[in-house]
């Protein structure tokens, strides 16, 4: 659809609330003089609200459970959906999320969550580098990965649930419908923390403390803004 048409609409529609009965119904009549000579419905101009964020992460076929976690957690803190969508490129799978939604939030919350990811990435082989050499490779992997998930688990006690609005989710459905023609299939992450031992406790106590430190700012006033940091 062309973005100059579109924004003419909705323009046109907006005037079309005007408390002026003879301006409002003349913004009307031509809003759907512009939708019908360019073949647009009014569920098109309600699902170009959907703004869209890709994150490229180094995660496979299927993320590791901690990476779930952490998309989840961001997607709910803005009101935006995810999937996960990962590609092969002939030779290896590579990882994406997609976050979607209604005024801005699935820009900020793609933004957020590479942030976030970054900075969980660098704590986690920060406290990897602390264990013993001799470690098999999937003690370290368990460790890291417990370690990860209580990380994500202390940031999250702060963070508040963006709740959308029916006319958010209203869009939301639209857009669904409209992209997918048959409902997405619930997917769940690689879990490496199987086998845990008493020796693992020190991961998930390290990564509460570390995680204590990080800063997330969701906005205020409904505003979708983020600013994260780590507190020294």
């Amino acid at each position: 659809m062309d973005s100059k048409i579109l924004d003419k609409i909705k323009k046109c529609l907006r005037l079309a609330k005007s408390s002026n009965a003879n301006e409002a119904a003349a913004a009307m009549r031509q809003a759907q003089k512009l939708m019908a000579a360019h073949g647009i419905t009014s569920d098109d101009v309600a699902v170009s609200d959907v703004d869209s964020h890709i994150a490229k992460v180094a995660a496979g076929e299927r993320p590791p459970a901690h990476i779930g976690m952490l998309a989840n957690m961001v997607a709910g803190a803005f009101g935006a959906e995810l999937i996960y969508c990962p590609i092969h490129d002939g030779e290896r799978w590579n990882g994406r999320f997609e976050f979607y939604g209604v005024n801005g939030a699935g820009e900020v919350s793609g933004y957020a969550f590479e942030v976030l990811l970054r900075q969980l990435t660098r704590d986690r082989n920060a406290y990897l580098k602390t264990q013993s050499k001799r470690l098999k490779r999937t003690t370290k992997i368990r460790r890291g990965d417990l370690y990860a998930q209580s990380w994500i688990y202390t940031v999250a006690q702060h963070v508040i649930k963006h709740e959308r609005s029916d006319a958010e989710n209203a869009v939301i459905a639209t857009y669904q419908a409209k992209r997918w023609q048959q409902p997405l299939e619930p997917m769940t992450g690689r879990d490496n923390t199987k086998g845990l031992r008493n020796h693992d406790a020190s991961a998930l106590i390290q990564g509460r403390a570390d995680g204590k430190r990080v800063e997330f700012y969701q906005g205020m006033n409904g505003q979708r803004q983020t600013a994260l940091g780590k507190s020294s």
